[in-house]
C-alpha cells in the first residue's frame, strides 16, 4: 500500500457519519480470509490546524493485521489514493493516537482503516474542519505589479504569498528575480508582517540576504522623489484586500555591485 506521509495545514470540530467503503480484496494474495479485522475511529481532537486520531484496533483479524491507522481526505470518501495516511505499526496497543498538521480553513473526511495481507477493513466516516488562516484570501497566487525602474513600465509579475508555519501574521512574498543579472537570479523570499486590523503590511527592515555570486543584497524602500534608497521599515497599506506599497528594491549592498539594485519598483499593487 503506498504511505502519504504528507503534512498539509487545520482545526474545528464537525462529525459526519456515513460508510468508508473498503478496498476490494487485494489480487496478489494467496492468503484465505477467516475474520475480518475491526478497526474504530473513537475521537477526532482539533486545535486550529493540528488533528489527533484515536483508534482502536479490537481484533486484529485472521490473516492479522499488519497496520492501522487513518486515512484524511477532503474527498467524502477517503481511500487510499486521495488520503494522506496515518499509520501505526506498532500493534502491542490495541489503541493509538496519531496527528497531523492541515490546511486552514478545510473540512476534512477521515476514517480508521486495518490492513491485512488480504484487504484494508475500514471505519465510518466522521468529518472536521479547520480554523481559517488569519491571512485567508492574502495567501495564494498573486500578480505583483507597478512601475519597474529597470523595464521604464508596468511590469507585472506572478508571485505567490505563504505563511510562515509558526507566526500566522507572517506572510513571504516569493517569485521575484533580479533584472540586472543575466541569470535573473531568483530573489530570497520578502518576509512581510500583517495587521489587518489596522490595515497595514510591512516589509521589515533588515532582510539582508548573503548572495555569494553578486554580492549580498538588502530589501529596502526608495525615495520616489529622489530615488534615493531608503532603510527602515517599508510599510504599506490594504484597501478592499489590494496590498499597496510606494516602492520596493533589493539593493546589493556589499562587494564590486554594491550601489546596484536586483529590483527597483515604484507605486506597487499586490493583488
Amino acid at each position: 500500500m503506498k504511505k502519504i506521509y504528507a503534512f498539509m495545514l487545520m482545526a474545528g470540530l464537525a462529525f459526519f457519519n456515513a460508510a468508508c467503503e473498503s478496498d476490494a480484496t487485494l489480487d496478489e494474495t494467496r492468503v484465505a480470509d477467516v475474520t475480518a479485522p475491526s478497526v474504530s475511529l473513537d475521537n477526532v481532537t482539533v486545535n486550529k490546524f493540528n488533528a489527533s486520531f484515536t483508534v482502536t484496533l479490537s481484533e486484529k483479524g485472521n490473516p492479522e493485521a499488519r497496520e492501522f491507522g487513518v486515512l484524511v481526505s477532503t474527498e467524502t470518501q477517503p481511500d487510499v489514493n486521495n488520503s494522506t495516511v496515518l499509520v501505526t505499526s506498532d500493534l502491542a496497543e490495541a489503541t493509538t493516537t496519531l496527528s497531523g498538521t492541515f490546511a486552514p480553513g478545510t473540512t476534512y473526511y477521515v476514517c480508521a482503516y486495518a490492513l491485512t495481507a488480504n484487504q484494508i477493513q475500514t471505519s465510518e466516516v466522521q468529518s472536521f474542519t479547520t480554523d481559517p488562516h488569519y491571512l485567508g484570501s492574502f495567501l495564494g497566487e498573486k500578480v505583483f505589479n507597478g512601475y519597474c525602474l529597470h523595464a521604464e513600465d508596468n511590469y507585472p509579475i506572478t508571485v505567490t504569498i505563504t505563511a510562515d508555519e509558526e507566526d500566522e501574521t507572517i506572510g513571504y512574498l516569493n517569485g521575484l528575480s533580479s533584472f540586472a543579472t543575466p541569470d535573473a537570479l531568483a530573489l530570497e523570499p520578502v518576509k512581510m508582517k500583517f495587521d489587518i486590523e489596522a490595515g497595514t503590511v510591512t516589509i521589515l527592515d533588515g532582510q539582508l540576504v548573503n548572495e555569494p555570486n553578486y554580492g549580498p543584497y538588502l530589501y529596502c524602500a526608495m525615495n520616489p522623489s529622489t530615488g534615493q534608497y531608503v532603510s527602515g521599515d517599508n510599510v504599506g497599506v490594504i484597501r478592499d484586500g489590494v496590498i499597496y506599497f510606494n516602492s520596493l528594491a533589493a539593493l546589493i549592498v556589499d562587494g564590486g555591485n554594491a550601489g546596484v539594485p536586483h529590483l527597483a519598483y515604484l507605486d506597487i499593487t499586490i493583488q
